[in-house]
């Protein structure tokens, strides 16, 4: 028995493939930057052809619904829908923010002593993420991030970031952070960004508990409106500017 995992959320998307003894049998990176849409089904049909697997063998689909690249999500709830229906079987919804907890660490890199806070990149200052035991998940300025690790945090424990944040807004923590209390690091890229391992880990522990849904409730977790949703709302964003066709 094996759990498929989809992760489209980060900038390079990635499928696993889990077994019900916690292993992990496999696992695909895309290698361009946000090409999700082009390498997400190529990647997964590799997979199961290199393990010799089957859709039989896969009981469960579990797929990162956010928050991250709007359009990523958008590829990646789709395809774990379309298969989910068509192989029949359930599907299993995973925060990329709380995935990140369950990250294999490098050998040799001490942890211990250590705060996890995951930014993705909201832009303009802002971020998804949260800080374990300080701040809850949700969309945060980097200012508020900052604002704790400063306040609360300070030189109680290191805080290691994670997530494509900290190529955004890393140098804006360095100059907030210098000359203070705070210990800081940000993690090594190998396990910086959102990936199919955490999801496949996270997903066989609900498959376990029963906390599976059907296709059509696999749903997209954005945590706020697109830039262009807003935009048209708000009647600053043109319908379209062609002329009317007949």
């Amino acid at each position: 028995m094996y759990i498929l995992a989809i992760e489209t959320t980060g900038p390079h998307g990635s499928v696993a493939l889990i077994s019900d003894r916690s292993k992990l049998v496999a696992h695909k990176e895309s290698r361009e930057s946000m090409s999700h849409l082009k390498d997400l089904m190529p990647m997964i049909r590799d997979m199961l052809e290199e393990v010799g697997a089957q859709p039989e063998d896969i009981h469960a689909i579990a797929c990162d619904v956010g928050p991250g690249s709007f359009t990523g999500i958008r590829i990646g709830v789709s395809t774990a829908r379309a298969l989910a229906q068509i192989w029949e079987v359930p599907c299993i919804k995973v925060s990329s923010l709380s995935s990140a907890l369950l990250k294999k660490r490098p050998e040799g890199m001490d942890f211990s002593d250590t705060t996890v806070c995951v930014i993705l990149n909201a832009r303009r200052r802002q971020v998804y993420g949260f800080i374990d035991g300080y701040l809850e998940e949700g969309p945060w300025m980097i200012d508020d991030v900052i604002r704790i690790a400063k306040e609360e945090i300070r030189g109680s424990s290191e805080i290691i970031f994670y997530g494509d944040g900290v190529d955004s807004y890393g140098e804006i923590l360095k100059e907030a952070f210098e000359g203070t209390e705070v210990r800081y690091r940000f993690a090594p890229e190998e396990i910086r960004y959102q990936d199919a391992c955490e999801i496949a880990r996270v997903g066989l522990l609900r498959f376990s508990d029963g906390q599976t849904v059907e296709y059509k409730d696999l749903l997209p977790e954005y945590m706020r409106e697109a830039e262009a949703e807003t935009k048209l709302k708000a009647g600053q964003l043109p319908i379209s500017r062609l002329p009317k066709q007949e």
